[in-house]
């Protein structure tokens, strides 16, 4: 699955929760980075292809590395407001032709958020783990497990039912975009929506590769 249908999972999931109604959009963009966080093994690929095979899908794509490691990135970004000062530095960096608002990092933070944020953002890393577990092979390619447990076990994981490069849930969530801003007033329903023509569609697809 590519990165950009790991985290519209993520924000999806946030949107179809109603997060965005009482909580604002930066939990939605939490949830969109979370989801895509287990490829952070993927950098390893600066090291050398042998250290990219040996790492992908390993050292991020498991239960222990992806809970802890989005938690701390969810609780740091509630404490510091992460998303706002990176919007800022994105916007510094684009430089927009139409100034925008000015983006103001939140002044207080409250003890709920202290354990949303981090529920909000290991429920978003986790989905990217069963979604690499059934995108996999297809196309001449190799299926490449998932090491779950890893450092505890290197037994791998893979379902496949959907080869890599498959368009399908790609044109689901680009629809799905297309629907949030032409009725925004019925986003959470949309997303809904989304995630589930993600799964019928996963679903049919599998069953008929």
């Amino acid at each position: 699955m590519t990165t950009f249908e790991h985290a519209m999972i993520g924000i999806n999931g946030a949107m179809a929760a109603g997060l965005q109604r009482r909580h604002g959009w930066k939990i939605v963009a939490l949830a969109g980075v979370a989801a895509i966080s287990p490829d952070w093994d993927g950098l390893t690929i600066l090291a050398g292809m042998s250290t990219f095979n040996h790492a992908h899908r390993v050292w991020g794509h498991n239960f222990l590395v992806t809970v802890l490691l989005s938690a701390c990135c969810a609780a740091l970004d509630y404490r510091f407001d992460l998303t706002t000062r990176a919007t800022r530095f994105a916007l510094r960096v684009i430089k927009p032709a139409q100034p925008l608002p000015t983006l103001r990092t939140a002044p207080e933070r409250q003890f709920n958020g202290w354990l949303l944020w981090p529920i909000v953002g290991v429920l978003a890393a986790l989905s990217h783990l069963p979604a690499d577990l059934v995108y996999s092979g297809g196309y001449g390619l190799p299926d490449w497990e998932l090491k779950l447990l890893w450092p505890f076990s290197n037994q791998g994981f893979v379902y496949p039912m959907i080869p890599w490069g498959d368009p399908g849930v790609t044109l689901i969530f680009v629809a799905g975009m297309f629907a949030v801003v032409r009725w925004p007033q019925r986003i959470q329903g949309l997303a809904g929506i989304s995630l589930a023509l993600m799964i019928a569609y996963v679903v049919i697809r599998g069953t008929t590769r």
